[in-house]
């Protein structure tokens, strides 16, 4: 089995072992025993699994080259998460808030600078069970320019909570983007540029 061949597939094209011994006609232990020949190096576990769950590559593509106001966007993006965002997720981009404006400055900013594959972005909005549940997602989807598909809206049954403090008809929403990798780039360029700008 070539090396080229075997290189090709796994590093390039990201297969598992397992579809390549499908492609190739062999088994599992074949390729194994000719990645070990050739001293290929076998991805990690969480590797192998972001692979799978990306079949295509990263669902996103951080600009690189950007005007003055792209840097604008960029920091604005940074610190609204670092304020408003949630941190428990493991690879999980959330930002949650009433004020449409905060959402709309987040979402352009998985767009135009982290240029994220759209189908991907999750909208959850919690509604106060006396106002409807449609009229929020037709707000949100004129908001923040998001497909209704890809909207769930959800009555809020906390019996402590009324109407009179519910700040808008149009419930909470919460921004969803779930990739690791964007995960990691996020918190990891929040810690960057809270470096360079604070002094010790």
């Amino acid at each position: 089995m070539q090396k080229k061949l075997l290189f090709d597939l796994y590093n390039k094209k990201k297969l598992s072992m397992m579809d390549i011994a499908s492609r190739l006609n062999t088994t599992h232990a074949t390729v194994n025993y000719w990645m070990k020949k050739h001293g290929l190096d076998r991805r990690a576990y969480s590797d192998s699994t972001y692979c799978k769950l990306n079949p295509k590559g990263d669902p996103f593509n951080i600009k690189k080259r950007l005007s003055g106001r792209e840097k604008d966007l960029l920091l604005t993006g940074l610190m609204l998460y670092w304020a408003e965002g949630s941190k428990s997720a493991k690879g999980s981009t959330q930002l949650a808030n009433l004020d449409p404006r905060m959402l709309q400055l987040f979402v352009e900013f998985l767009r135009k600078i982290c240029r994220v594959h759209e189908e991907r972005l999750r909208l959850y909005v919690r509604v106060y069970k006396d106002f409807s549940k449609e009229k929020a997602k037709k707000y949100w989807v004129k908001k923040l320019k998001i497909s209704p598909s890809r909207i769930l809206t959800y009555t809020h049954t906390d019996k402590r909570s009324k109407e009179h403090k519910q700040w808008s008809q149009y419930g909470i929403a919460t921004l969803q983007y779930h990739n690791l990798k964007l995960w990691e780039w996020l918190n990891n360029s929040i810690e960057e540029h809270l470096t360079k700008t604070i002094s010790d």
